[in-house]
């Protein structure tokens, strides 16, 4: 089988689209459409069916996708090794982020991570904790830095630093509301909420359920999938959110954002570095996963998150 032909079958498979696959690739449409009708043809099976203008696996093209893994793998781990043998850190690392840890953790480490090991290529994909745990689980993600601890057996968690979680509102709303506090306040609070699979979610579900409250019990008024807009919503005076407050440090050594203490409150969390058990990790993986946890330690020793 051709190489060039796999690697686009490869891209359909992940993109569930010829034309996205094009795209990513540099290719016209009709270019990867031959090469998957190559494959087809080689094989004497269908890899997709086209259903409008959905594309989807069939049995035969998911066989082939977990065995073309397998064969990318092997290629990237050659690599790897031929460069051990000259002494260097190089290759791509597929890098997830849930959105704390991607927005406001890992651009300036990989600045510094950049400067020490620079034929390193890390391609870091965003997504919620879920989302970005489910990739590896699968093998479509190598590493990720999550807001929560995995839960299947496959996946190995690496705690990195602690996140400091804040009631956190305007300082009209917290005026507005000063005289509640408690289950009252939280009842009567209109909520800014992250979506279900975010870490800031679940850690809000702790919250809750400290208090015997439940999702049923509050009125929210926004759902939002990233935490900076999450922030921006707060400081608009929409509603209030339990938020990390990496997420809003300006805006509350300026004022335009308050943090409220709960007493029956306290809620803990962690950033994780995960990975899967089983997986084969490169030298240039390897590396990134030695340097984050004494990077973050360093950068914020002096602080508390």
């Amino acid at each position: 089988m051709d190489i060039h032909k796999i690697i686009a079958f490869a891209k359909v498979y992940e993109l569930r689209s010829f034309s996205k696959a094009g795209k990513e690739l540099y290719l016209s449409q009709p270019t990867i459409s031959a090469h998957v009708a190559a494959l087809e043809s080689e094989l004497e099976v269908l890899l997709f069916d086209r259903i409008g203008r959905s594309v989807v696996p069939t049995k035969a093209g998911h066989i082939l996708y977990r065995h073309a893994q397998s064969m990318f793998a092997a290629v990237h781990l050659a690599k790897a090794e031929i460069r051990q043998l000259q002494d260097r850190v190089a290759g791509e690392v597929d890098l997830g982020g849930s959105s704390i840890p991607a927005h406001y953790l890992l651009p300036e480490f990989l600045a510094w991570f950049h400067a020490r090991y620079p034929e390193v290529l890390v391609d870091l994909r965003i997504g919620d904790s879920a989302e970005m745990m489910e990739a590896v689980q699968e093998g479509a993600l190598t590493v990720a830095v999550v807001g929560s601890a995995p839960s299947s057996p496959d996946l190995r968690a690496v705690p990195l630093l602690r996140d400091d979680v804040a009631l956190v509102m305007s300082p009209e709303l917290a005026k507005r509301f000063e005289g509640l506090s408690g289950v009252a306040l939280f009842r009567a609070l209109p909520w800014v909420v992250r979506e279900v699979g975010s870490g800031t979610r679940q850690v809000m579900e702790q919250a809750l359920w400290a208090l015997g409250l439940s999702w049923q019990d509050i009125r929210p008024v926004a759902v939002v999938r990233q935490a900076s807009i999450m922030a921006r919503c707060l400081e608009a005076g929409m509603g209030a959110g339990m938020t990390s407050t990496l997420t809003v440090r300006d805006a509350l050594e300026q004022g335009r954002l308050v943090r409220v203490e709960v007493p029956d409150v306290v809620v803990e969390r962690q950033f994780y570095l995960v990975h899967h058990a089983k997986q084969t990790l490169f030298p240039a993986v390897y590396r990134l996963m030695e340097e984050l946890p004494g990077w973050l330690s360093q950068r914020f020793a002096a602080e508390d998150v």
